[in-house]
């Protein structure tokens, strides 16, 4: 059952995407929100999560990072909501935010997850939030005035691990700038195979005259999302719809003929497409 969402922006999107299919490729409880903001402006949506997230135990966690670690920060850096929702509970656990501790998130998402969750924490001091006011990515966050001068600042990347790694160049540019840094990783991301009844839908959705896009946020999506289309017919005419020029570079280096950078917030995904829309349904004709 897709979740109540109230937001009244999503009654003024009724109607808006009509004539377009999106296959939604993100974890299942993301996923969902996203597919709801699409249906209810009128796309048709393919559900077809291919990475799965999971929590880690608070043993394997503590490998890594612990009470200590904490204690000693200088700042957190939230790399995902999905670092918020599995990080936090662990952060509580060993005491919750010292005093003075800057936190950090990378893009309006993470921001937002953070800012909602702190606020109804009970906290005695005030937490700082930073983010950039424009860019969604490392490169933004790097850029910040703050994290210039950190040399000798222990910082903890809250995030989680995966068979291709994680945001290397965070962690990589704060130790060439002089920073300790430990990581808190505290979930997993693992690619999965979708289900038959899935993939059989998609299989003729390609094979039906339709303006179809598919949705990548990151290269490990765009790996796991090319595993599972291997089999099928069709997919190098449709559109992939990217979070980053870094993942149309992939993209195109795997095969994909038409990509489209796009903001990945549900409500700003569902303005973007509104744009794309009559690109989207020429492409179609011309096929």
């Amino acid at each position: 059952m897709a979740p109540k969402i109230h937001n009244p922006s999503l009654v003024s999107n009724q109607h808006r995407l009509g004539g377009l299919t999106v296959v939604v490729t993100r974890p299942r409880a993301q996923g969902e929100v996203t597919a709801t903001y699409l249906e209810t402006a009128g796309a048709n949506v393919i559900r077809y999560p291919v990475l799965d997230i999971a929590p880690l135990a608070l043993a394997i966690v503590e490998q890594t990072c612990s009470q200590h670690d904490l204690q000693n920060a200088h700042a957190l850096i939230f790399v995902s909501a999905n670092a918020v929702q599995h990080g936090l509970p662990i952060l509580k656990r060993w005491g919750g935010f010292p005093a003075n501790l800057t936190l950090y998130a990378i893009g309006k998402i993470t921001a937002d997850t953070l800012r909602n969750a702190v606020n109804h924490a009970a906290t005695n001091h005030k937490i700082n939030i930073i983010t950039p006011t424009s860019g969604n990515d490392s490169e933004a966050l790097l850029a910040m005035p703050t994290l210039q001068g950190v040399a000798g600042q222990t910082i903890i990347l809250v995030g989680g691990s995966s068979a291709t790694g994680g945001r290397t160049l965070l962690q990589q540019t704060l130790r060439e700038r002089g920073a300790v840094v430990t990581l808190l990783t505290c979930y997993e991301r693992k690619a999965i195979t979708v289900t038959a009844a899935q993939q059989a839908l998609l299989s003729t959705r390609l094979q039906t005259p339709s303006a179809i896009a598919f949705l990548a946020l990151s290269v490990e999506t765009l790996d796991a999302l090319m595993d599972n289309l291997a089999k099928l017919v069709g997919w190098q005419e449709a559109t992939l719809l990217v979070s980053h020029p870094r993942v149309a570079k992939a993209a195109h280096d795997r095969g994909w003929r038409r990509c489209e950078v796009v903001p990945m917030q549900n409500q700003a995904l569902v303005d973007a497409l509104v744009l794309l829309k009559p690109t989207l349904l020429q492409r179609n004709n011309s096929r």
